[in-house]
């Protein structure tokens, strides 16, 4: 698994969404993190349901780390696989640290993947007990989010082999490309991510910050 980048801004711009911008810019106000802005594109943001038909909240990802994926119910055995695999890493987490993460995989066929068969793909994929919670989007939600990836819209639906962290106060931290998954480095990256409170550099009260 290739690390793209850590604690950047991609190319949000080409898609509108406002995560980042020139020198002198209005900030981005509070109360809409990057991770906001990434799952809920537009002035307008779409309703996203989980494959059980939950709706999924901002409030519920506040001071989590949030892992991103995609994916579709038809999808190739190599985005398959990254399913199993994220499904592995978030059953193995330890368990304080496991309370403390969100897998979410969003689909990337609004036309056909409504939440019942996401949840059919879910349960013959990885089972009930899964902690990934995969979600439906529409159109323009998709095509946002393909822009901000740089990911070819003629390759839809199949989904970019792309893997985000927002750390907890949901900027994005790390941007993981290529497969499979290196489930050993995104554990040993989500552990470090854990002890900052205040996003990337700032660690928690009482945590000292390894030099290395």
């Amino acid at each position: 698994m290739k690390i793209i980048a850590a604690g950047f801004c991609f190319a949000l711009a080409a898609a509108a969404l406002p995560l980042c911008g020139p020198a002198g810019a209005e900030p981005v106000p509070a109360a809409r993190s990057e991770l906001d802005a990434f799952l809920w594109p537009g002035t307008e943001p779409p309703r996203r349901l989980d494959q059980y038909g939950d709706r999924l909240r901002p409030e519920s990802l506040r001071d989590r780390l949030v892992v991103v994926s995609f994916v579709h119910a038809d999808c190739t055995i190599a985005c398959a696989v990254r399913v199993l695999d994220l499904d592995k890493l978030a059953q193995a987490l330890p368990a304080p640290l496991r309370e403390r993460v969100t897998f979410l995989s969003i689909g990337t066929d609004p036309a056909r993947d409504d939440p019942a068969r996401l949840r059919a793909f879910a349960e013959g994929l990885v089972g009930k007990a899964t902690r990934l919670r995969f979600l439906d989007s529409d159109a323009a939600s998709t095509a946002a989010l393909a822009a901000a990836l740089r990911y070819p819209p003629a390759a839809l639906p199949e989904p970019p082999p792309t893997i985000l962290v927002f750390d907890r106060t949901g900027r994005m931290a790390m941007a993981y490309g290529g497969d499979p998954l290196d489930g050993p480095r995104l554990l040993q990256d989500l552990t470090l991510l854990e002890t900052f409170e205040n996003g990337i550099g700032r660690p928690a009260r009482g945590e000292a910050r390894d030099p290395a």
